[in-house]
């Protein structure tokens, strides 16, 4: 059962990388003191599109690419770890 996510921007199921914005809060200015309330931080965009693009490990999860995760707002951390875990390709 897919779950829509309950934020603003979707984005925010993630940390930002920017300004550590936890899941679940909005990204905010470089000295923590306003939030950003028209969009996340285009670091937190892209880690998010990378995070979606892969297939969440998580067991009981499985959710596909482009899906959300399961039985939970946020992705798992074991998705967000997948992502960021480099591949290598042979020439």
């Amino acid at each position: 059962m897919t779950q829509p996510i309950p934020y603003r921007f979707a984005a925010m199921a993630i940390v930002c990388t920017w300004c550590r914005a936890r899941p679940g809060q909005l990204c905010t200015n470089q000295r923590g003191t306003q939030d950003r309330r028209r969009d996340v931080h285009s670091a937190r965009q892209t880690d998010w599109d990378r995070v979606m693009s892969t297939r969440c490990p998580e067991r009981i999860c499985q959710a596909a690419p482009g899906q959300p995760c399961t039985l939970a707002p946020n992705v798992h951390q074991a998705r967000t770890l997948a992502a960021n875990t480099p591949t290598t390709t042979t020439p």
